[in-house]
């Protein structure tokens, strides 16, 4: 049976949520799926920021040939 710990569920690789740090993050309400997604954050932002340039780049060439 796997061990439990404070909020946290068994890790999928060890079994059990065995060091402090993960101890501390799990009773915080910090898992690892919001981890993954805070790091792909300032990626997501990168890609928002270059869809913008796009439609603004779009915009401008239409805008400028109808003028």
């Amino acid at each position: 049976m796997t061990k439990k710990t404070g909020n946290c569920g068994p890790c999928p690789v060890t079994g059990d949520c065995g060091d402090a740090v993960t101890n501390t993050l799990c009773r915080v309400g910090v898992t690892r799926g919001s981890l993954v997604t805070l790091a792909l954050l300032p990626f997501a932002w990168d890609g928002v920021l270059w869809a913008a340039d796009v439609v603004r780049f779009c915009w401008n060439a239409v805008t400028s040939a109808v003028s």
